[in-house]
């Protein structure tokens, strides 16, 4: 999708990928770190990171459109390359927020043939890799629009 309305797509999706990163991660980490919130959030986080992880290809394609647009150049290509990663980062977020709730369900951890020290310590070790790769899905989108403007406005 190349333009909304005769408007390029890429700058109206990007506010969408931010917010969504940015909360998806800060909301994942609440989860992760908090089992209160983990607990009162219930599905949100799942889809919440679910909706985010559909809207960073979206704006990817229609970033890749938009570059068309201008002349090559050394910022442009960086923007272009950290923007391609990003779906690296908010696929693992889903599956990890997702393993999170689902950890959380009694008909799913019943019906796994492990003990409690087991199930604790894959509990553990998902909130410790969901924090993480929370706090690098934000830096990365942070990085990538620093590129963004820089190779919009320079600087």
């Amino acid at each position: 999708m190349e333009t909304l309305n005769g408007l390029p797509a890429h700058p109206l999706f990007v506010h969408f990928a931010i917010v969504g990163v940015l909360a998806a991660g800060l909301v994942a980490i609440a989860v992760a770190v908090w089992p209160r919130a983990r607990t009162a959030l219930g599905v949100f986080p799942a889809i919440l990171t679910l909706v985010t992880l559909i809207v960073v290809p979206l704006t990817t394609s229609a970033g890749e459109a938009l570059e068309k647009r201008f002349p090559p150049s050394d910022t442009l290509q960086k923007h272009t390359t950290l923007g391609d990663e990003l779906i690296l980062y908010v696929g693992p977020l889903f599956g990890l927020v997702a393993l999170l709730w689902l950890l959380r369900l009694p008909a799913v951890t019943q019906r796994l043939p492990l003990s409690e020290k087991a199930l604790t310590i894959i509990d553990v070790v998902v909130r410790v890799a969901t924090a993480a790769v929370a706090v690098a899905a934000i830096v990365m989108v942070i990085r990538i629009g620093d590129s963004g403007a820089r190779a919009v406005w320079g600087g």
